[in-house]
């Protein structure tokens, strides 16, 4: 069961290539992440190496304002991040690895969403799109 990371004491040191910082909404500085996604992120970090992280966790005025969304879109959960793609083939590479692992996967020219959210938590989503 995944746990929420709120305070920079909460961070566990096996999340050793990303920060607290980057975790934070860019409007407010408010972070509530899962742990789980955390962990996906660093088990996937040590295989495919360097992942730059574009947009994690949002406040829900945040992502009202950014995302069609709404103020209660995948992004206020905290179980997803939207991950820079570099080329093509970076893109193919972090699909490949990510498809089996995550319940929801969008794919944009420079970047991919993934995130970890139950049907439950999110109902009447799609588990794969394309911005």
């Amino acid at each position: 069961m995944s746990t929420y990371i709120r305070e920079p004491g909460d961070w566990k040191e096996k999340w050793v290539n990303f920060s607290y910082d980057e975790c934070k909404c860019s409007c407010c500085g408010l972070v509530d992440v899962s742990s789980d996604l955390l962990d996906l992120l660093q088990e996937a970090r040590n295989v495919l190496g360097p992942l730059q992280l574009t947009s994690f966790y949002r406040c829900p005025s945040h992502n009202d304002n950014v995302s069609s969304t709404g103020p209660n879109g995948p992004h206020t959960t905290g179980k997803s991040v939207d991950i820079h793609v570099s080329n093509s083939q970076h893109r193919k590479k972090l699909i490949d690895y990510f498809t089996n692992k995550v319940s929801g996967l969008g794919i944009a020219k420079s970047f991919i969403h993934i995130d970890i959210i139950s049907p439950e938590e999110l109902s009447n989503r799609p588990n794969c799109w394309l911005y």
